[in-house]
């Protein structure tokens, strides 16, 4: 089951340390399609990774990962070592020559890739290293935005520490290259919305613009976010799935009209036409192989009682468990009978509107 606690687990301060946080994220519409062109909406939720950085006297990174296990240490050639064999290694699976699971060997690998890769090796001093502690109360790989926003606080607030402040458009831009490594192909919205934060709009590789206007989180209707299990599948597992269907361009295009249809409702305080538009999006989704069974059955029990839901990851291939899902336009204790019948826990949704934050 995705840990729903919201203790603030970010790193206790000391002495000359920076800390910076980044929001987690979750997909109102268009999972998967966002890869392959069409439009999304997502929310940056306050659920948070959080990023303790300090000066050491061990002459390179020592990165300490609760969520992980992760406590090791890495010489700045290590680093860069490490980031040229995971670059390698993705253009040999973007080629078709390996499997995704050979990109990242474990997640210290990738961690220290992300490192090595983003130029922080350039800038660290001579004489003295850096202690990277991250933790989070993000769900990981449930479908929260977890990898990027862990990625996004470390190097943050690591860049800051060294005095090197990074704009908001290079973190996003660090942060996706390790993204693509996690997920095989990344479109470049969990980076973006986490460090925007908001309700954003996005289409492969940037930001959308409304023509009329854009919405903004205040105007969601109350939603709650149920934890179905951690999914068997991976993102990147998921991904390669939907991939290997070869599916037409007019599935795609199936979803960006679902999205528009969604934009609008939220435009225009449309409440049926929002959870019709939800309902529209779980179909697609289950369409293309990626809701399980027993999710399924849940989301028939919420549109039984008049309301809408649908994964907002990238759910599973195999197994019961999907990560999140999104329900709105239903009363809060039929959805609390539903999720013990189910076994399933809840909360309330509440978007973050700030993004990235330091506080040192």
């Amino acid at each position: 089951m995705i840990d729903f606690d919201t203790t603030d687990v970010s790193p206790t301060a000391g002495p000359f340390c920076t800390r910076a946080k980044v929001p987690g994220k979750v997909i109102i519409s268009g999972e998967h399609a966002v890869v392959y062109g069409a439009q999304a909406i997502a929310c940056a939720i306050q659920k948070y990774a959080f990023a303790k950085v300090s000066s050491n006297n061990f002459l390179g990174v020592h990165l300490i990962v609760s969520a992980f296990g992760i406590d090791q240490q890495f010489t700045p050639l290590q680093l860069l070592a490490l980031s040229q064999k995971t670059q390698l290694s993705h253009q040999q699976y973007t080629l078709g020559l390996s499997s995704l699971s050979d990109v990242v060997s474990g997640p210290d690998a990738f961690f220290a890739a992300a490192i090595g890769a983003s130029g922080l090796v350039d800038v660290l001093p001579n004489d003295t290293g850096l202690l990277i502690e991250l933790t989070t109360n993000l769900a990981t790989g449930g479908g929260m935005g977890s990898s990027a926003a862990l990625v996004a606080a470390m190097l943050a607030a690591s860049f800051k520490h060294l005095g090197q402040p990074l704009s908001a458009a290079e973190l996003v831009l660090k942060t996706t290259q390790s993204e693509h490594w996690q997920h095989g192909r990344s479109s470049g919205l969990d980076p973006y919305v986490c460090v925007m934060g908001g309700l954003q709009q996005y289409q492969y590789g940037k930001a959308v613009k409304s023509a009329s206007h854009t919405p903004q989180a205040s105007q969601l209707p109350p939603c709650f976010l149920i934890s179905s299990g951690k999914p068997e599948s991976s993102t990147g597992d998921c991904v390669e799935f939907v991939k290997q269907q070869n599916l037409p361009k007019s599935m795609w295009q199936k979803f960006n009209t679902v999205q528009v249809n969604l934009l609008t409702a939220l435009q225009e305080n449309q409440q049926d036409k929002l959870l019709g538009a939800i309902r529209a999006n779980h179909q697609l989704l289950c369409h293309i192989g990626v809701v399980p069974k027993q999710v399924n059955e849940f989301i028939a029990n919420v549109e039984g009682h008049k309301g809408a839901a649908k994964i907002c990851g990238a759910g599973s291939v195999v197994g019961d468990a999907a990560g999140l899902v999104l329900v709105t336009g239903l009363e809060q204790n039929i959805l609390a009978n539903l999720c013990a019948n189910q076994g399933y826990e809840m909360q309330v949704m509440q978007p973050d509107l700030v993004g990235v934050a330091y506080d040192d």
